[in-house]
């Protein structure tokens, strides 16, 4: 055995505590608060701390003194930006921010992570959430520029510092002189269109513009069937069949550049007016969900044209337009919800022909959901006795038998829902021991006049499920003591369940004792049991006589519990089970790296 600490030895070994020869509890050394921070912190803690209760005191080998070692590097510490700004050289700083724990000078389990916070950095300068690193922003003034951060490590207090510097911007100049459009296209009526010009000299900074733009001036000339001046290109009506054209030069200052806009009037044309339509329908999503995307049936539509701008007087279009259409209307199942035909949007079809559009609307319906009848389970039969003994000159016990299965409504979406459940009255018959007799539910039996007692076994039935239940008439001057209870723990137990799941099991005593002439006699037999009310979340059994408790896993966050009931088969006695179970325990882990 190992020796039992004082508090001296506690004070000897971990530096903690106080002088004196009387032992202190585990509560008592658990209570200590540690002392200084970082590297100078000196805590207490306990090996094999479950085998030792509050008030129980502790080896001297199992009391600990806890210590830790910081380490706190950088692999880069100098970084350098281009002018243009972007990710540092080298990409990362590479922190390393950890702490070991020692148990009396040893080190325990493998290097924790430790926190760290960083000095302000300039408004230029930010951290990179993709490498890691570090990124600048464009330095546009034509002079470097450098920063130094101190990093500091949580707890220890420990610090690195790391330079940033970036180079100066470069700086040259460009020209711009562009125009929008360079060919313009008239209608044989003619009209006047307009062009933008855009002429100016630009500064750049690091290969891109720099302050404002100047403007430069330009010259124009006319060529062919053009006209106009400042931005505006006017044709005349054009009253031939065929095409003409023209050009319209300008020529940039300073540069001597020159831009052409070739201008194109045309012939006669044929000219269409807008679409008009009417009409169109979607077939209904049905009850049990869906979607509709396209009509079921096309709108009418119909289109005039003419010539050189007039829309009438060439004839009526009223096919060939093609058809698109906008978002689908969806609807989910409507389950067991009974519901009327609905709308549940509207479905938007836009026609196309000659350059025109026009655009439809038509709504879209889910079909009614209605009860179309019950489907249902499978009975399960249960038969219980008012009595599970008779008197030795005769009587009479009463059955109570049930029968019962769950219904379902089902519905035109195909959903279906519990809606209660049907009873029915069971059969019953018996295994057909002399003695007794059955009528209704009232099972009689004449005097025993034998010293040995006998039984019968009654069995209800219906629809093939069925259960039973054994009946026992004592003999002459002959009965029973019944005796039924929790191994040690009286009429009521308990099981709690780990959240995770596990099968956990208690013992219980049945038996029944024979009686002669109002003596209990040492003769005993088992009786068997009865489970009821087991939980969906928990497989109860019953083997020998012990009671199994086999529970899933609890994902939810809520702790369930259930209470199944034992019933001795003969005397009717019963025990109570208390379920219960721990809920699921949601954590989370965070992770934060820098560099």
């Amino acid at each position: 055995m190992g020796e039992i600490a004082t508090w001296s030895a506690v004070k000897s070994k971990v530096g903690l505590g106080k002088d004196g020869n009387d032992c202190p509890t585990k509560a008592e050394l658990l209570a200590l608060s540690p002392t200084g921070t970082g590297e100078n912190y000196v805590g207490l803690e306990l090996s094999n701390a479950g085998s030792y209760g509050n008030n129980e005191t502790v080896k001297l080998e199992d009391i600990h003194k806890v210590t830790y070692k910081y380490t706190f590097t950088a692999i880069n510490t100098s970084f350098t930006f281009p002018a243009i700004g972007g990710e540092s050289t080298p990409a990362r700083i590479g922190l390393t921010s950890t702490k070991q724990k020692y148990w009396d000078g040893v080190a325990q389990g493998s290097s924790v992570t430790v926190g760290h916070t960083g000095t302000t950095l300039p408004d230029w300068l930010k951290g990179s959430t993709d490498t890691m690193g570090f990124i600048a922003t464009e330095n546009l003034a034509l002079s470097s520029r450098a920063h130094t951060r101190t990093y500091t490590q949580d707890e220890s207090g420990k610090t690195v510092s790391a330079t940033f510097t970036q180079a100066a911007a470069s700086q040259s100049w460009s020209y711009g002189w562009s125009v929008t459009p360079t060919s313009m296209s008239f209608g044989a009526t003619g009209g006047t269109k307009t062009f933008s010009v855009t002429s100016y000299k630009q500064e750049l900074r690091n290969g891109h513009n720099y302050g404002n733009q100047i403007a430069l001036t330009y010259t124009r000339a006319n060529s062919g069937s053009v006209s106009g001046s400042g931005t505006s290109v006017t044709m005349g009506n054009n009253t031939s069949t065929s095409t003409r054209s023209g050009t319209v030069t300008l020529t940039q200052a300073e540069t001597n550049k020159k831009v052409t806009i070739s201008c194109s009037q045309s012939a006669g044309y044929k000219s269409y007016s807008e679409i008009t339509a009417s009409g169109g329908s979607v077939s209904d999503i049905p009850a049990s969900g869906g979607s509709r995307s396209s009509f079921s049936t096309m709108p009418s539509y119909s289109q005039t044209w003419g010539w050189n701008g007039s829309t009438t007087g060439g004839g009526t279009i009223t096919s060939g337009a093609s058809i698109s259409y906008g978002t689908a209307v969806s609807a989910g199942s409507l389950g067991t919800t009974v519901k009327s035909r609905t709308q549940v949007g509207t479905l938007t079809g836009t026609l196309s022909l000659n350059g025109k559009t026009k655009s439809v609307s038509v709504p879209v319906y889910q079909a009614a959901n209605e009860f179309t009848g019950y489907t249902y389970g499978s009975w399960s039969v249960s038969l219980m006795a008012s009595s599970y003994t008779i008197s030795n000159t005769g009587g009479s016990v009463t059955l109570y038998p049930s029968a019962s299965r769950p219904r379902y409504a089902n519905y035109t979406s195909g959903s279906n829902t519990r809606d209660g459940s049907d009873s029915a009255t069971p059969s019953l018959s018996t295994n057909g021991t002399s003695g007794f007799s059955l009528s209704g539910t009232t099972l009689m039996a004449s005097k025993n006049t034998s010293t040995s007692s006998r039984s019968i076994r009654v069995f209800a039935n219906y629809d093939g499920a069925s259960d039973y239940v054994d009946i026992t008439q004592g003999g002459a001057s002959v009965s029973y003591n019944y005796y039924f209870y929790w191994n040690g723990a009286g009429a009521s137990e308990s099981i709690h369940h780990a959240a995770s799941g596990d099968t956990l099991s208690k013992t219980f005593i049945s038996y029944k004792k024979k009686v002669i002439n109002g003596s209990e006699t040492s003769d005993t037999y088992d009786v068997d049991v009865n489970l009821s009310g087991t939980p969906s979340w928990s497989s109860v059994t019953v083997s020998g006589k012990t009671v199994s408790s086999k529970a899933s896993e609890n994902i939810e966050e809520s702790s369930r519990s259930a209470t199944v009931t034992v019933t001795q088969r003969e005397s009717g006695k019963k025990l109570t089970l208390d379920i219960t179970q721990n809920a699921a325990t949601i954590t989370y882990e965070y992770v934060f790296n820098l560099g």
